[in-house]
Order: structure tokens, then sequence, then C-alpha cells
């Protein structure tokens, strides 16, 4: 006969394992790890500590679509990988839009796919003072692959020792390269009191080769504590080849636009650009000694046809002074400087340029001329037919030598700044901002009291009606907005008006969970029992 005593210890048993059970459930609940393989939508999801596998190999289509849209990056952060031993010729085409980012870091490591478009749109970060939004450690880019991380606004503590940047290269599992048709474009980022807009630190030499670009358009540098571009490794740009920097601001710090602590070899017809950029105090360039000889400066080669251009640069100082950069060995490479101005005074002539540490070679005008003749001063050489006479007073343009490389500057990959213009005013009736690529035409987030269409228009909302709720992860907005939370969905908080995860660490708030359900179980284990 089985006691009152036996039976109480026996449903205290079932009970500890109920709750046992509930809590690796809650455990498992935050982890949100999956492999790609066919078209992939996804909306609203939370990440900490996950991994989104990319295995095309697996796939029966010949393009794999990806769209993951308004996600939150907390704690452990997210990792993009490609299956290990994976390799497909089916194309994938992969959007992330509109993610928040709060102490957390986005990695895309080791090789991508082959024939892959990547495009990362959209992001907003918080982060603590070590942290970078992207790792790019051990990124391996080979064959037709391209990443375009655009419209990104990062902030970090101010007044930090030590910070991260907006996207960070250094070494991993696999040699970081760009090479093969293959191309990372990071167009219009902002840091804000962080170290750069893009660091890269791999210790061996980053290649860009045959045919690859790496291009920093469009971004800003607020506070920084180093130069919005910071390169501590050797640098070779080869075979009709292509990097960038243009259209770039750095205010309230003296530390720069570019860095660069490690040889620079530009050949092979490629194009070094440094281009329509300005900073408020500080040198432009810091081009660092080399470790034998600490008064002269790593070596910065530019052959085999090869153009590096300096162009429409302006602040206090080059920084190149004391020792000039850069230098050709043949008689076929160009160095081109044009409409510069250093500490407040216009560079006209080449002789100026020198003074300036700058070896340039030819001297263009605002239309990129020189002695009437284009200079091609912006073009990648092996993808440009020779300089034409300039024609009026028409800016000068690449000519492209085939239908298969693209403006403006004639590389091999498709580059967003052929469609880009980041002076455009947003001309969408009732409309806060546009998208970056289509920045006159095409609405990403209304004004209030009125509701994004279909169409990326901005719709009044009906008389007497409420508007739509736009607040990601909203339950309720404020009466009469469409912009301010009022009550937010299960599992996240308000905070101004915005609606965030409740636990900052999903990890810390799953024991809470799984103590709620035990004590849920319970109650219903005793009622029941």
């Amino acid at each position: 006969m089985t006691t009152p005593a036996a039976t109480g210890r026996s449903r205290s048993r079932a009970l500890a394992l109920l709750c046992a059970a509930l809590a690796l459930a809650a455990v498992l609940a935050r982890a949100d790890s999956f492999t790609i393989s066919s078209d992939t939508s996804r909306t609203g999801d939370a990440y900490n500590g996950d991994t989104i596998t990319l295995d095309l190999a697996a796939s029966t289509a010949d393009v794999v679509t990806v769209q993951l849209a308004n996600s939150q990056v907390i704690g452990s952060g997210l990792t993009i990988r490609s299956a290990s031993g994976s390799s497909s010729f089916r194309r994938l085409s992969m959007s992330m839009a509109s993610t928040t980012v709060t102490q957390a870091t986005i990695a895309l490591s080791g090789a991508m796919p082959t024939n892959s478009d990547i495009r990362i749109v959209a992001t907003t970060g918080t982060l603590t003072a070590a942290q970078s939004l992207f790792d790019f450690s051990g990124l391996s880019l080979d064959t037709n692959i391209t990443i375009v991380v655009e419209d990104t606004a990062v902030t970090w503590p101010a007044g930090s020792a030590s910070t991260g940047s907006v996207i960070s290269f250094s070494t991993g599992s696999t040699a970081v390269g760009i090479s093969n048709f293959a191309a990372i474009f990071v167009l219009h980022a902002t840091a804000t009191n962080g170290a750069s807009v893009v660091s890269i630190d791999t210790q061996s030499s980053l290649p860009i080769t045959n045919s690859a670009v790496l291009a920093i358009d469009y971004s800003r540098c607020e506070s920084c504590t180093g130069a919005l571009v910071s390169i501590r490794s050797p640098l070779t740009v080869d075979r009709s080849s292509l990097f960038r920097i243009s259209h770039c601001t750095a205010v309230g710090t003296a530390n720069g636009l570019l860095a660069s602590a490690g040889s620079v070899a530009v050949d092979g017809k490629s194009l070094y650009l440094v281009a329509d950029s300005q900073i408020e105090s500080g040198d432009l360039f810091n081009f660092f000694t080399g470790f034998e000889d600490p008064t002269i400066p790593f070596p910065f080669t530019v052959s085999g046809g090869s153009t590096a251009s300096f162009l429409n640069l302006a602040g206090p100082a080059t920084g190149t002074k004391r020792s000039a950069i850069p230098s050709t060995s043949d008689g076929t490479s160009n160095v081109i400087g044009g409409g510069c101005v250093i500490d407040g005074s216009k560079l006209p002539g080449k002789s100026d340029y020198v003074d300036q540490g700058l070896n340039v070679k030819t001297v263009v005008n605002r239309q990129g001329a020189s002695s009437g003749t284009c200079a091609n001063a912006n073009c990648v050489p092996a993808n440009t037919y020779d300089s034409t006479a300039v024609s009026g007073s028409d800016p000068c343009t690449c000519r492209c030598t085939s239908l298969f490389v693209n403006p403006p500057s004639c590389t091999a990959v498709t580059d967003p700044l052929q469609i880009y213009n980041g002076n455009a005013k947003c001309s969408v009736l009732n409309c806060r901002s546009c998208a970056a690529l289509y920045p006159t035409s095409r609405c990403t987030q209304c004004r209030r009291n009125y509701v994004l269409t279909d169409t990326h228009e901005c719709l009044h909302a009906a008389v007497g009606a409420e508007p739509l709720c736009n607040v990601w992860y909203c339950a309720t907005c404020v009466k009469g907005t469409s912009d301010q939370c009022s009550e937010c969905r299960s599992r996240f908080r308000l905070s101004d008006g915005s609606c965030r995860l409740g636990n900052t660490n999903a990890a810390a708030g799953a024991p809470i969970i799984a103590a709620a359900a035990c004590i849920g179980a319970a109650a219903v284990f005793y009622a029941v029992f």
C-alpha cells in the first residue's frame, strides 16, 4: 500500500522533472540558429548568440533569396557563415534590413558562398567600448561576391579609451581577402565616439585582387579616437582592382581621414582613389614609418600602369609633408591631384602638391582635365579608354571599354555609386527620411500621422481614425501617433516610445521564464493530482 509520504515524494520528483524540462525549454527557446538552403523570409527575430549557416549546396533552386527584416541583435550577437565544405554555383541574394543592435556584434566570417549578393541596410547600434558592429574576422570573398553595408549609424560611450569600429577586419580561421570579381562597399556609415568607420588589422597583407573592390563612401566619423579608415596591415591593390575613400567627413577629432601602418602596393592597371572628403582638424593622412628606419614610411608604390588620385580634399594639413608618398617606378603609372585645399589654401600646381608631400605627376582642374584632356583620375585604367579631349564645361567621366564593366569608375562589379547621390534631398511628400540608394523617391519613414505605403509614399491616416502603429514590437501606440508606443508586446519593454527586449541578456531572462513556467506548472500539477 502506498503511503501518503511516498505519494508526496513521487509528486515532488515528478514536479522536479517537469520544472527541469521547462527550464531546459526556456534556455533553448532563446536560441534561434538555423540553416538556409532555400528561400527564406523572417521578420522581428531577436538574436543572442545565434548562427545563420548558408548551405546553398542543399538547394535545388538557381537563386536562393533570403530576407531578414526588423531584427534585434543583443548579448552574444549573431554570426553569419557558410556551411563547412559547402560549394555551389547557385546564387545567393540576401538582404538584412532595419536591424537594431544593442551591445552586440554581427559577425560574417570564413569563406562566403560564391555568386552571392549580400546587402545589409539600415542598421543602428549602441555598443560598449570595445565592441565593433560588424566583425569581418577571417572573411574571405572569392569569385562574384558583393557585400554592401549601407545606411549604418553606431554610437559608443563618450570618452572611452578603447573603442570599436563600424566594420572591423582582423585575422580569423581563414585568410582575409577580396578577390576575383568580389567587392565590399561601405556606404553612408556614421561612427560616433568610435575608433573608426573601417578598421583593418589582418597581420598579413589584405589583397584586393583581380577586378575586386573595397570602397568606403559617404561616411562620417564624429569624435572618433582614430582615423576614419585605419589600416594596420600591408595593402595590395592589383589586377584591375579599386580601393576608394570618397565623400567622407571627420569632425570632432584630430585623427584624420586615413591611417596606414603597412606597405601599399598598387599594380596591374588598378586605381587607388581618395576623393571629395574633408576633416575638421589634424592631418588628412598618417602613413606610419617603417620598423627598420623610423624616419622612412612604409613603401607606397604605384606601378604597372596604375593610378593613385587625391582629389578635392580639405583639411588643415596633409600629414605627408615630412615623408612624401607615393612613388612610381615606371613611366606607365600616374599620381593625380586636383581641387585640394590645405589650411585654407588651394593647391594650384604640381609643385604645391609636392611641397605638401604628395608626389603628384598630373594636376587636374574641376572638370578632371589637364591641358584640355580628361585625365581618367577616378577610372580603373584596365577598363577605361585612353584620355580624350574635354568637352565644353562638362565634367570628365570614365569611358568604359566594355558593357560588362560599370560606371562611375569602370569596375568589373556593379558599383552602387552609379545610382547614389548622397547630397540629394528627399522629395517624397510628408516623408521624414528616404532610402539611401533612392534618396529622392523612396520613403523609409513618414512624418507623424502619416503611414508608409507599399509604393514607398506617405498617406495621411483617415480623418477620425487612428494612424497605423509603425513602432516595431509595439502592441499599442500613443493615441494620434504612429511612431510613439504606449504598450509593447510580450517580452519587450517600453523605452522612450520604442520597444526593446525586456532583458538585454536573454540568457539572464531564461531562468525567470523557467521559474514562472515552473510555478504555473506546479499549480496545474497539484490541481490535477
